[in-house]
């Protein structure tokens, strides 16, 4: 199903969600190019809202501008993943530390939550329902910590985390093993055992990278296949 567009003020706005929603749900894979022309067809507006929504997401990094004319969804290299995933490393596993000092029983039921949705769209063909959920699970782990400043860093990578989710999660296994190290991430923070969450998480950022790097490079793969048929 297609987003729709509201006509309002706000027009621009709707045009980025509508673009981030086919990124989710996978529609626009990397390396797909999106032109002002098939977005005005879809979305049914004129090309001047899209012209500039497209230019805030090629501003944000989100979208990439092709040397003939029009934006494609970029393909970031294997270095390029590892390097985003570094720095992650550097940060998110002492959040992950920080939440299992601070969180009591309200953050915990935010992830219980965010788990239950998650469970509910493992065998979902739309991987953007259970995206949702594991969006929400993010948020209910960082959210609440003290140190909103880190939470602040962190939250810098949704562009990285909308492209890993719509590479990645249309593997059903995938799903269900994510849900079960979300558990075990969940119980330590519960327990109050900051240095197992705070492992649990680079274990989670490890298989992240490993997931993506292999579904980039069939992605690749399946491009070049195609450039030469």
């Amino acid at each position: 199903m297609r987003p729709a567009i509201r006509r309002s003020a706000t027009l621009r706005e709707q045009v980025v969600e509508a673009v981030m929603s086919e990124l989710r749900q996978g529609t626009y894979k990397p390396g797909t190019r999106i032109t002002e022309q098939s977005l005005a067809e879809m979305l049914q507006v004129s090309r001047t809202p899209i012209r500039e929504a497209l230019n805030q997401l090629l501003e944000q990094g989100i979208l990439h501008g092709r040397p003939r004319g029009g934006y494609v969804v970029p393909s970031p290299s294997a270095e390029q993943i590892r390097h985003i995933i570094a720095v992650r490393m550097l940060l998110e596993p002492a959040a992950v530390g920080m939440a299992a000092k601070e969180y009591g029983a309200e953050q915990i039921a935010r992830m219980d939550d965010a788990i239950e949705m998650e469970a509910a769209a493992t065998d979902s063909p739309n991987p953007a329902e259970f995206a949702a959920g594991n969006e929400q699970f993010r948020r209910a782990v960082f959210d609440g910590i003290a140190n909103q400043a880190l939470w602040g860093i962190i939250a810098q990578f949704s562009s990285h985390l909308d492209l890993i989710r719509s590479t990645t999660l249309k593997d059903i296994a995938l799903r269900q093993e994510i849900i079960g190290r979300q558990k075990a991430v969940r119980d330590a923070i519960h327990a109050r055992e900051g240095d197992l969450a705070e492992a649990l998480w680079r274990s989670y950022l490890r298989r992240s990278e490993e997931t993506l790097v292999q579904a980039l490079e069939e992605i690749a793969e399946s491009l070049t296949s195609d450039q030469d048929a």
